[in-house]
């Protein structure tokens, strides 16, 4: 196995350095990190991101574990510090489409809803039936998916109808964050346009759409550039934190933007490969494209403004590292990912195709129907085997979302791909996607890309950094790169037909299964 560890400080900082905090609030962890001016990363410091399940397939972030969780953290890596009172700002990162309640004295009133929780379906067809699905296409250049922010809402509006009239505002995982921090709401471009009420040409709020589906607009934060200073921290803020007073608290991004900015800058040329629990493939976009080829083919567009505004395309597979844990947890003995890797680097007989859909597909398939699978199975498939097979299933669905960027939105032919999360770690990993892609792998040696976007937000807001061209260019890093190799390129890419195959042979008696089995 290969493993490459982010840099950590082997001096004390020299005292004049200003400070900087880039916090990552995810689906899995909460984590933060200490940047000085130069660009270094000293400390971090992480923890499991409390998840509540009130019911069966219900998944809530409540928000006060989240808080508490994220205060220990922010103390974890202060206490680290020399001279806490140098730390000139923090910003946040977050999920998107989850969204908290907040009444008109800035009170919590309930969780949000993970953005993976489907119980919004309802009000998903709510919406088209209501709005009309090429309506909400043209607003957002979204496909009204139940996982989006106004669905959530929605839900809220319909089974809660006693909070959801309290809620004086409604703000994003990150903007709750921010917003304990600095008593100030806010969100971004790439937060708003995943709600399906932020009109994508004209970058605002829809507040037609939101006074016709019954919502306040008034209720939606202002939309700031990313890296905007909202103020210092509060008083009783500094004090759960062990924040100096005089920390800033600075508009933050999606935790898939902000990771994207730390390691390309968001450059047009680059695309970019971010496994996590979930995997999102992303790459920048000239404009918006209003065609339902996008959406008919599990493609996502969206905006982020940190020097500029920029319009992206995204595709995603819903279970990428949560397939590896799944592997883990169920068939893998619980055996850890180095030693399940080491294996499966030596196997090649008898390996299966698996299919990764534990939780429905999305791109370039959208099928909520959709379920995971191996394929070809035999007596002599060993444990090494299948979980290549669950690599290569992954490396497959993703290869399968660049090439759909291609044919369906007329991205150019990527020349490379940078990779950001487990890949970075792991060496067989990387060499799959290498191969499989067959293109060269960059893989940037930056360990927490999300939190090292928010920490040069938080930069660029202070004045630490003139703008985010200064801000990339003082982390920048040489990537690892790797070329494929041509001898098993071309042996994936046999395995590769044949994924694609068995997922389109596979759906129909998915189907049948989801109606035998619905839950």
């Amino acid at each position: 196995m290969w493993l490459l560890r982010s840099q950590q400080a082997k001096e004390s900082p020299m005292p004049h350095l200003d400070l900087l905090l880039g916090l990552d609030v995810g689906t899995t962890n909460i984590k933060c990190l200490a940047l000085d001016s130069r660009g270094k990363i000293l400390f971090q410091a992480d923890e499991r991101t409390p998840l509540s399940h009130p019911k069966p397939g219900w998944t809530d972030f409540d928000p006060e574990p989240i808080w508490e969780g994220v205060c220990r953290t922010i103390q974890t890596v202060i206490g680290k510090i020399e001279s806490p009172e140098r730390i000139k700002g923090i910003a946040v990162a977050g999920v998107a489409e989850s969204l908290f309640p907040i009444d008109k004295a800035g009170r919590s009133l309930g969780p949000a809803i993970a953005w993976f929780d489907l119980r919004t379906t309802e009000e998903s067809a709510w919406l088209r039936d209501r709005i009309g699905y090429d309506r909400l296409f043209q607003i957002s250049g979204l496909n009204p998916d139940p996982m989006f922010g106004l669905c959530k809402l929605l839900w809220v509006k319909n089974h809660q109808p006693e909070l959801f009239a309290k809620a004086a505002r409604w703000l994003h995982l990150a903007d709750y964050i921010a917003y304990r921090l600095s008593n100030i709401p806010a969100t971004d471009p790439s937060l708003a346009c995943r709600t399906l009420a932020y009109n994508l040409a004209k970058g605002a709020w829809e507040t037609e759409l939101l006074t016709e589906v019954g919502i306040d607009a008034g209720t939606f934060p202002p939309i700031l550039r990313s890296g905007t200073l909202l103020g210092p921290v509060t008083p009783a803020a500094a004090k759960e934190t062990n924040l100096p007073a005089t920390c800033a608290v600075c508009v933050g991004a999606h935790d898939q933007l902000s990771g994207t900015f730390a390691v390309s800058g968001l450059a047009k040329e680059a695309v970019t490969d971010s496994l996590g629990t979930s995997a999102t493939i992303l790459a920048v976009a000239e404009k918006p494209i209003f065609s339902r080829a996008l959406p008919d083919h599990g493609l996502a567009q969206g905006a982020v403004w940190i020097d500029e505004p920029v319009f992206y395309l995204t595709g995603g597979l819903f279970t990428a590292g949560a397939a590896i844990e799944w592997f883990q947890q169920q068939l893998g003995g619980k055996a850890d990912f180095a030693t399940l890797t080491d294996e499966a680097a030596g196997t090649h007989h008898a390996v299966p195709i698996f299919l990764p859909h534990l939780v429905r597909s999305l791109t370039p398939f959208p099928d909520a129907q959709a379920a995971g699978a191996f394929v070809g199975l035999r007596s002599t498939t060993t444990r090494a085997a299948m979980f290549r097979a669950v690599l290569e299933g992954i490396a497959f669905e993703e290869r399968a979302i660049v090439e759909a960027m291609e044919t369906v939105a007329g991205q150019p032919r990527p020349k490379e791909i940078i990779t950001i999360g487990i890949p970075m770690q792991n060496r067989l990993l990387a060499q799959i996607k290498a191969d499989v892609y067959s293109l060269p792998l960059k893989i940037s040696p930056v360990r927490e890309a999300v939190a090292l976007g928010v920490a040069l937000l938080a930069g660029i807001g202070t004045g630490v950094y003139a703008n985010g061209s200064a801000a990339v260019s003082a982390v920048r890093q040489q990537e690892f790169r790797l070329e494929p190799n041509p001898e098993q390129a071309e042996e994936l890419e046999v395995r590769y037909q044949i994924y694609r195959d068995a997922f389109s042979q596979l759906r129909p008696i998915n189907h049948r299964l989801r109606s035998v089995d619905p839950v």
